[in-house]
C-alpha cells in the first residue's frame, strides 16, 4: 500500500484522473479472505486518493478474483465507489468482450483496448487477434459520458512498426462510430 500511495502522491504535482489497479494477480483462485483484505487495503487508498483528486479503478483480469461477476459483488459488498477499466483482451480471455462489457457497464470509466487470440495476454493492436470490434466500439460509444481509451500494446514483442499502424488501426475503429 505505500508503494501506491506514493504514487498516488504525484498527483499533487502532476495531476492525473485515475489510477489503474488490479483486484489480486493473474490465475489467482476465489477466496472471500482475499476480497475482505482487498477491501481493507482500497477503502483506505480510495480515500487517500479522493483527497488527491485520484479515482481508483479496478482492472478486469483473468483470474477468478477478478471476474466481472465477481467485481460486481465486491462493489456490492464492499459499497466502495469505485469503478472499472475495462480491459479488451482480459474480457476475451475470460468469457468475451460482449458479455464482460454487459456485466461491467454502469461501473466503466475506462478502457484500456489491445487484442488477443484468446488464448494468452498478447496485447495486440486491434484487429491483429480474434476480437469482434465492431460491437465492442459500439458498445464504447454508447457511453455518457465517453470513456477514456488507451490503447495497449506489448513492448516486449519488439515490434517496431507497432506505432506505425496505429493511425492505420484507428481509422478502422473510427468506422463503426455509428
Amino acid at each position: 500500500m505505500d508503494e501506491i500511495k506514493r504514487a498516488i502522491d504525484v498527483a499533487e504535482h502532476l495531476p492525473f484522473r485515475y489510477l489503474v489497479l488490479h483486484l489480486g494477480v493473474p490465475g489467482e483462485e476465489y477466496d472471500l479472505a482475499k476480497f475482505d483484505a482487498a477491501f481493507t487495503s482500497l477503502e483506505h487508498l480510495h480515500l487517500f486518493a479522493k483527497e488527491r483528486g485520484v479515482q481508483i479503478l479496478l482492472e478486469n483480469i483473468p483470474s477468478e478474483l477478478s471476474t466481472p461477476e465477481r467485481m460486481i459483488t465486491f462493489f456490492q459488498y464492499t459499497r466502495l465507489d469505485l469503478k472499472v477499466c475495462f480491459d479488451t483482451g482480459h474480457a476475451n480471455l475470460t468469457g468475451g468482450v460482449e458479455a464482460s462489457f454487459r456485466t461491467l457497464r454502469e461501473r466503466i470509466a475506462a478502457v484500456h483496448l489491445h487484442d488477443n487470440h484468446g488464448e494468452e495476454d498478447e496485447h495486440l493492436l486491434p484487429f491483429e487477434g480474434k476480437i469482434e470490434w465492431a460491437q465492442a466500439i459500439r458498445n464504447f460509444r454508447s457511453a455518457d459520458p465517453p470513456y477514456p481509451i488507451l490503447f495497449e500494446v506489448n513492448s516486449e514483442r519488439h515490434d517496431p512498426g507497432v506505432l506505425a499502424r496505429l493511425p492505420e488501426v484507428m481509422a478502422r475503429l473510427e468506422e463503426f462510430q455509428n
